[in-house]
Parts: structure tokens; sequence; C-alpha cells
């Protein structure tokens, strides 16, 4: 993925570069944790069978570590735009990383829960369609 260009969006740029960085060290606090855990475990008790999730616009996994701490043995994918988020996303055991836009990215397999917690406010309105259909691809159908 270019690190300087080649984007659909200007959204996609500036969450490439510099602000997205800016925008992790912000958002490290663990305070933050807590609150996490509590909105997925509310979350997940709609849910059954859950064994493989992925979150588009991962940032620095403070999603998936909390659904992995309800859900211990569920298989963690994350898309990331940003180069460094990326490389720290890497840093957490047991997390596959596609560093990709929610546009680019080429599902291999399908989830039995795909997420997005801050993303789509950030998406180009005339792109919204294009991110639920992205999104769309990587669920499962009903068991």
């Amino acid at each position: 993925m270019p690190d300087d260009g080649g984007f659909s969006t200007e959204q996609e740029a500036f969450w490439a570069g510099a602000f997205g960085d800016e925008y992790t060290e912000r958002n490290r606090a663990e305070r933050l944790r807590a609150a996490t855990i509590a909105l997925f475990a509310r979350i997940l008790s709609r849910t059954r069978s859950v064994e493989t999730v992925i979150e588009f616009g991962a940032n620095i996994g403070l999603n998936l570590l909390a659904i992995r701490t309800l859900l211990p043995g569920v298989r963690c994918s994350a898309v990331e735009i940003n180069r460094k988020v990326a490389a720290a996303l890497r840093a957490i055991t047991g997390v596959t990383v596609f560093r990709s836009s929610i546009f680019d990215h080429q599902p291999d397999s399908t989830c039995d829960l795909a997420l997005s917690k801050g993303l789509l406010i950030h998406i180009a309105p005339t792109r919204l369609s294009d991110a639920y259909a992205a999104w769309f691809l990587m669920q499962k159908g009903p068991a």
C-alpha cells in the first residue's frame, strides 16, 4: 500500500498519514479499556458462536483486545490503513493484520463478526455504499 498517495479519497490519505499517527497516540488511554470491554460484553451477549472477528479501521486494537478478553479463543483480524498503526497491531499476538483501505481489502474468507467502531464517520459520503459492501462481504450468513 502506498504511503504517499494512490488513495481513492482524501479521507484515506488523511488517515494513512501524520493525522492517523497522532490520533493513535491521543487514544492510548487505559481508561478506554474498561468502557470498551463493557460495550462489547453487551454486544456479544446478543450473539452466538462468534469464533472469528474482523475490524475495519482497528487502530491500535482496543476493540479486538476487549473482544478477546471476553472470548479468549476468538480469531481476530484487523484492516488498518495507517502504516505505523498496522505495525503496532502486528505486535499483538494472534491478530492477523491487513494494511489496507476498507475499499481495497480483498477477503479470502468470511468472519462471524465484522465490525467498525469509529471508521464510517470518516468515510466520504459518496463512498459509504462501497464501505457497506466491503463490510457485508466479510459477514458469514446465518447458521
